[in-house]
């Protein structure tokens, strides 16, 4: 049996990002990930696609001294449009770039997702107090009070002080954790491609975003060329009835869904009950195996990198005491990830809405708000 003070079960985005966080506090870290470790080509089996990098989540990766690394392959985001799925009507238009960089020291980023996770993956095998394990299959995971244990499917068991869920909405440590979470929200189905750049493109990079009331479109350029198409449906969409949908958008946004609609969703997502309880006794969990998000606004790195700091800072806090540091961080963070996921449902709700509400939010969304900028970027 292995021994260790600190266990992380997925070494995705979030789980690499909480082993150099703890690290960087001194605590050693273990590791271990069903998947295989992260290729440097296009043979890596992470999934692909592009996420937006707000600026709390790049002051976590300066922290890390990880941020300079990944600069070469991000685009700085300029622009946010909001438009009618419908229509093409321009419902919001907020300038980004210089105006987010001065007033929250760091800029919004384009940047692809496996290259984030490699950056993230060669930053814990450079570190000796970071130890990980691919292709290991997880067969159980117990919490027997004095420690946690976690068996393989070969036999091998590893014992830790504490254990660290990273691995996921469908975490095997968030159901030991479950006191009852359910569905808030209708099912939303994700599909994403990418599309080669077109003529036309805008000088600088835009975030484009198209709703409707049963579909949101967003395009983002890649810092690789070209852009990605991502498609978020209700799942109760009948195919017949989805092409009858794509068939009435606008031109220009139908063009982009006729790409992606065919393709099968690469996830299925409902905004989720909060866990009564982030932490107990040496369980806790990180990123979407805390509380998983809609995928309307884009923030579940930004919201794993969040979680990864808040826990580092926790376990800096308590002096190396490792109880004291996992309540800590349910205490920083539970409570600002739910509100995270309810602010994006209810901001799901409004990319949805019909009739009157969707008319009085068209209202509310061309007329500036008081603090825009802050909205977008969601540092509210």
């Amino acid at each position: 049996m292995e021994q260790v003070p600190l266990l992380v079960l997925g070494a995705g985005i979030e789980g690499l990002a909480v082993a150099l966080c703890l690290a960087h506090q001194g605590f050693p870290v273990q590791l271990l990930d069903r998947g295989p470790e992260p290729q440097a080509d296009d043979g890596d089996a992470f999934p692909s696609g592009v996420t937006v990098l707000r600026p709390a989540a790049a002051r976590v990766l300066h922290g890390l001294g990880l941020l300079d690394a990944l600069a070469a392959r991000t685009l700085e985001v300029q622009r946010y449009l909001h438009l009618d799925a419908g229509s093409g009507q321009v419902i919001r238009k907020v300038e980004l770039g210089e105006v987010v960089r001065a007033r929250f020291g760091y800029p919004v980023l384009i940047v692809e997702r496996r290259e984030l996770r490699r950056v993230l993956a060669r930053a814990c095998a450079r570190d000796e107090m970071i130890g990980v394990r691919y292709d290991c299959r997880l067969a159980d995971v117990e919490d027997i009070g004095e420690a946690a244990l976690v068996s393989l499917d070969d036999g091998e068991q590893w014992r830790a002080e504490a254990l660290v869920g990273a691995d996921g909405a469908s975490s095997r440590v968030r159901a030991l954790l479950d006191g009852g979470t359910g569905a808030l929200s209708p099912t939303f189905v994700v599909r994403r491609t990418t599309v080669a750049a077109t003529a036309g493109e805008p000088a600088h990079p835009e975030l484009r975003v198209w709703s409707g009331p049963t579909m949101q479109v967003t395009r983002l350029p890649s810092p690789g060329g070209g852009a990605q198409i991502a498609l978020v449906m209700r799942a109760d969409v009948p195919p017949a009835e989805r092409e009858w949908l794509v068939s009435r958008l606008d031109p220009e946004v139908r063009r982009w869904v006729s790409a992606v609609v065919s393709l099968e969703p690469e996830q299925v997502l409902a905004h989720q009950r909060p866990l009564p309880r982030w932490t107990r006794h040496r369980l806790t969990v990180a990123g979407s195996a805390a509380q998983p998000l809609l995928p309307h606004a884009g923030e579940e790195e930004n919201q794993a990198l969040l979680d990864a700091h808040a826990l580092g800072a926790a376990f800096d806090r308590s002096d190396g005491r490792i109880l004291p540091g996992l309540e800590g961080y349910e205490t920083l963070r539970a409570p600002a990830r739910a509100a995270t996921a309810a602010r994006i449902a209810e901001y799901a709700a409004l990319a949805h809405a019909e009739g009157l509400t969707r008319r009085l939010r068209d209202r509310l969304w061309t007329r500036e708000s008081v603090d825009e900028v802050a909205e977008v970027v969601g540092e509210v």
